[in-house]
């Protein structure tokens, strides 16, 4: 099933709201990821504008073009970043963390906290990072 180009970077969006940020993940790819995107998404603007005004003022006219494309891909940064973590927020867990993951929905269930119902195809990253959010409010430390 092809989602559309929105609703991948809609995903991401949710999924890096969702992720949690604390040391039980911070080996995960999604822990650098995210902040890094962050930033990018409020700085990366006002440099390729200043980028591009800079070109404008002080390049000559050959450079011109140069100079805006990389505007314009210092804008795609973001993007790229958001669209990595919808994709990702989508593909299915690997066996160590559905292992994982299993444990802690488990706790959760155990401790009576609702758990959402995971896909018929197996618990995605997406899963992952509301199970892993509920499990740090609720769980003591030792059971992560």
């Amino acid at each position: 099933m092809s989602r559309s180009f929105f609703a991948v970077l809609r995903d991401g969006k949710v999924y890096a709201d969702k992720w949690p940020h604390h040391s039980v993940v911070a080996a995960m790819a999604e822990s650098r990821i995210i902040p890094v995107t962050r930033k990018a998404i409020s700085w990366t603007p006002a440099i390729a504008v200043l980028n591009a005004a800079l070109t404008w003022q002080f390049m000559p006219e050959e450079q011109l073009a140069p100079g805006f494309m990389l505007s314009l891909i210092m804008l795609s940064l973001p993007l790229q970043g958001l669209y990595w973590l919808g994709w990702r927020s989508r593909q299915l867990l690997k066996p160590s963390l559905r292992h994982w993951y299993k444990e802690l929905r488990d706790k959760l269930r155990k401790q009576g906290v609702e758990c959402h119902p995971q896909d018929e195809k197996g618990p995605e990253y997406m899963d992952l990072a509301i199970i892993l959010r509920k499990a740090l409010e609720t769980l003591p430390p030792e059971e992560h």
